[in-house]
Formats: structure tokens, C-alpha cells, sequence
């Protein structure tokens, strides 16, 4: 006889499905401390998480201290508006006084005009396209076969673009009759990129090389210049220096100049020292070791506002941390007149944070700069000499594929992987226990519900029995 849970005492007249319930509640009890130990882990597993996250911050902060192009960080400054300027790690201290007497400019090209873009010219043929300096040297060179029914100045068009040589070709349209007309642009600025266009047509077919020709050399053709190639001219301190282009990366050590228009009297550009930049770097070690700090002493915290530990309280691993951490930013260097970050300002307090003098540090830099960036960066061929370089190495065996905390968080997973294999056995046992109970509840409830119905056919039976013995005897 089947029966589900909801149905059970139905026979029985019992609550069967309530003490079912009971005794599901009790067997479900015995995972609570797996579970509970499992929530721990998983816990721990997300502490260490960011734990990890607050060393990585100190690691990039540290490895910033440790590039020796830090310390050689200029400002470079100027109001000009003829030129923008950008600097680089090459760039020293200096005031440099400019005037652009000439920037320079890309070639430019133009047809005679046509009364329609998609009527063809002539009967096709090769097309020679070239750029030079304009003096018989040629750069770049290419031939392009146009087929008749392209030669129209669309079709140019796309067939010289197609050959990407460094010539841009595009059609305007100066409003007259014929007014279509195939402008060619050199890509480059400069008089190496001039360009020359020449075609080879079928006998006794010219008019395509009517429309599309030109010699730079000779400064002639079928085309007009409407705009002629010229390399940008500038007086750096009154010494001239010429440029292909008006990006100029040379002339200034470490420093770009980009120009836009000439100028009308001389402007300046400053490069200086760049002290802030340094600072701000150290600064932001010092605010990731100190949250690095925070981040520990809250994971590790015993007893606080509302009683209760850290996730990390008493874990060897945070301490093996701080330690490890501490060893490195006290061990001493060698190779400058500092030997310590306390030397220049930076330095432990005693609840564990980090601090900077301001005027320890301001002096150290200002009057040792070099001797600051051999502390940090070390040797140049070895720069795990330094003392970022050995934070570094720390934070790697730290931190790293291979580090404590991916071992650490390795065996958390396991035992996590591990308790939910036991509760998924245990889950499995309390199921059956559960299901045995049913059925035992099932037959119990059918067996009662036999017996009452028994008992109910007696009844009546014996009822029976008594009112005949009555009516008998009346």
C-alpha cells in the first residue's frame, strides 16, 4: 500500500507524518558541524582573498619604486601655442628657448577638372606612382594596371588608395561645369615624400596621362601643386634644426615637440626636476603597506566591539607575513651613502604602520637624489640589491603562483573540496535513514488501519450479537 508523507496517520488515526518530520529535523542535525566547519574554511578562503589583494597593492607600489627611471623624472612645461611638449624619462633640467620659422607640410596634388566621376578616361593602362625627395631619389615605388572600365576618376581613385604606398587619393568638387577633380596627398610631410605619378597607356592613347601626371623632380606635369612639400624648421637655443616632420624627437634630449603653426616670437620650454612624482610614489607605498596593516589587524583581531575574532585570528600565515615584511624593509643595502629607508625619511611606527618625515625625505631627495635611487633600485645590473628589489623578492614568495598564500589557499580548497565529499556521504546516509522510516511509518500506518478496521467489524459484530440476545428474550 503506498503512501506519501502528507498522507501518513490517515489509517493510523497517529501523527506519523510530524514525528516523520522530527526525526528528519534530528538526522539533518548531524551535518550541522561539517557544515559549519566547512563555512569556516570558506571563510578563511576569502580573508586570505583579501589578504592577497592588499599584498598586491604593496607589490605594485614597490616595484614603481623600484625603476631607476623614477628618480630621473623631469617636468616639462611650457605655454607655448605654436607646439605641445611631452617628456620622457631622458630629459634633464634645462630651459631651452624656441622659434618655429617653419612647420612642415605633405605634398598635394590636382587634376584638371572632369564633368563626372564615373565617366572613363581613356583606354586604361599602367600607372607608375612614386615617392622621393624630389631630387631623383625614390623611396617608394609602385605600378597599378587600370583596366579601361576603371580609369574613370572613381576608379583612380581606388586603385591608387588599393596600392597603399603613402598616397591618399580623394575627388573634390570646385562647383564649375567640369568641376570633379583627383587630388593627390602624400602621406608624410617632408620633401622625401614627394610624389610623381606617371602613366603608360595603349598607342597612340594619351588622355589619361593628361589628367594624371606629374614629376616632382622637374616640378611639372599635367597635375598642379597646390600645396608643395616642406620640412619643418625650428631654432632650439638659435641653433636651426630642420625635420621631415613636425613631431620633433631629437632635438631636444628626452623631449617631444609637436608643432602646430609657426611663431611670432620665441617661446619657451622648462624641464625640471620632478621631486612631486618620486614623493607621490613613496606615498603610495606607504598607503598600501598601511591598509596592508589594517587589512591584517582586522583579520586577526581578537575580541573586538561586538566580541567576536577575526576570520585569521591566530593563523600562522598572516604573521608569517608581517614578519617576512618587516625583515625586508629593515634589512640594511649597501651602494649609497643611505643604507635604510629610516635614513631618508620613511620609516615603522611603533603600532606597525608606515610614515613619512616630510623634511627627512624633502632633504634626501633634494640633496641626494642619485644616492635615494641606488637605496631603492640597487645596482644597475642587479637591481634585487635595493630595497624595493627585496620587498619584491619577499612579496613574490609571498604572493606569487608558487607563494605561501597560493599553498595556504591550495589546502583550504582541498579541505573544503573534502568536507563537502563527506556531507554529500552524510546527506546521502540521512536520506536513507529518512526513506527507511517511511517505509517502516507506511506499513505501520496500513497495519493500524487493518487492526481498526478489524476492531470496527467486532464492534459492529458484537453489537449485533447483544441486540438479538435482547430481542429473544423479550
Amino acid at each position: 500500500m503506498a503512501s506519501s508523507i502528507s498522507s501518513l496517520g490517515i489509517g493510523s488515526n497517529l501523527d506519523l507524518s510530524g514525528l516523520l518530520d522530527s526525526l528528519k529535523s534530528s538526522e539533518q542535525s548531524r551535518l550541522a558541524p561539517l557544515k559549519n566547519q566547512q563555512a569556516s574554511y570558506k571563510s578563511q578562503l576569502s580573508a586570505y582573498g583579501v589578504l592577497q589583494g592588499a599584498l598586491e597593492q604593496v607589490q605594485t607600489a614597490s616595484e614603481a619604486l623600484g625603476k631607476a627611471d623614477l628618480y630621473k623624472s623631469t617636468q616639462i612645461s611650457s605655454e607655448a601655442k605654436a607646439f605641445k611638449v611631452e617628456g620622457s624619462a631622458e630629459a634633464v633640467p634645462g630651459r631651452y628657448t624656441i622659434d618655429v620659422d617653419r612647420i612642415a607640410k605633405a605634398q598635394s596634388l590636382v587634376s584638371a577638372g572632369q564633368a563626372a566621376t564615373d565617366s572613363t578616361i581613356g583606354q586604361g593602362g599602367t600607372i607608375t606612382l612614386s615617392l622621393g625627395d624630389g631630387a631623383g631619389n625614390v623611396s617608394k615605388s609602385v605600378d597599378i594596371s587600370v583596366d579601361p572600365s576603371d580609369s574613370s576618376l572613381d576608379g583612380l581613385r581606388d586603385a591608387i588608395n588599393g596600392a597603399d604606398i603613402g598616397v591618399n587619393a580623394s575627388i573634390i568638387n570646385d562647383g564649375s561645369a567640369a568641376g570633379y577633380r583627383l587630388v593627390l596627398s602624400s602621406e608624410d610631410t617632408g620633401t622625401n615624400s614627394q610624389i610623381s605619378v606617371s602613366v603608360a597607356e595603349p598607342d597612340g592613347e594619351s588622355a589619361l596621362s593628361a589628367v594624371l601626371s606629374y614629376d616632382s623632380a622637374a616640378n611639372s606635369g599635367a597635375m598642379q601643386e597646390t600645396v608643395a612639400a616642406d620640412n619643418a624648421s625650428v631654432r632650439v637655443n638659435g641653433i636651426t634644426v630642420e625635420s621631415q616632420s613636425n613631431t620633433l624627437e631629437q632635438a631636444i634630449q628626452g623631449v617631444t615637440v609637436t608643432l602646430s603653426s609657426t611663431t611670432e616670437q620665441s617661446e619657451t620650454i622648462t624641464s625640471s626636476r620632478d621631486d612631486g612624482k618620486i614623493k607621490k610614489a613613496f606615498e603610495t607605498f606607504v598607503s598600501a603597506y598601511n591598509r596592508l596593516q589594517s587589512v591584517s589587524s582586522s583579520l586577526t583581531s581578537y575580541g573586538g566591539e561586538d566580541g567576536t575574532n577575526g576570520v585569521l585570528t591566530g593563523d600562522s600565515t598572516v604573521r608569517s607575513i608581517q614578519t617576512q615584511l618587516r625583515s625586508a624593509l629593515n634589512t640594511p643595502v649597501e651602494g649609497s651613502s643611505f643604507n635604510a629607508l629610516a635614513q631618508i625619511g620613511v620609516s615603522l611606527q611603533n603600532d606597525g604602520t608606515m610614515a613619512i618625515d616630510d623634511d627627512t625625505f624633502d632633504a634626501a631627495l633634494a640633496d641626494n637624489r642619485a644616492d635615494v635611487a641606488a637605496l631603492m633600485s640597487g645596482d644597475a645590473s642587479d637591481d634585487s640589491t635595493g630595497v624595493a628589489g627585496m620587498i619584491g623578492n619577499t612579496l613574490e614568495r609571498l604572493v606569487g603562483d608558487n607563494g605561501l598564500l597560493a599553498a595556504v589557499k591550495t589546502g583550504t580548497e582541498n579541505r573544503i573540496d573534502g568536507l563537502g565529499d563527506r556531507l554529500g556521504r552524510m546527506q546521502d546516509s540521512v536520506d536513507a535513514t529518512i526513506e527507511r522510516y517511511r517505509q517502516q511509518f507506511i506499513e505501520l500506518d496500513s497495519l493500524m488501519s487493518s487492526l481498526n478496521s478489524t476492531g470496527n467489524y467486532l464492534t459492529q459484530q458484537l453489537s449485533m450479537l447483544n441486540n438479538n440476545s435482547s430481542d429473544n428474550s423479550n
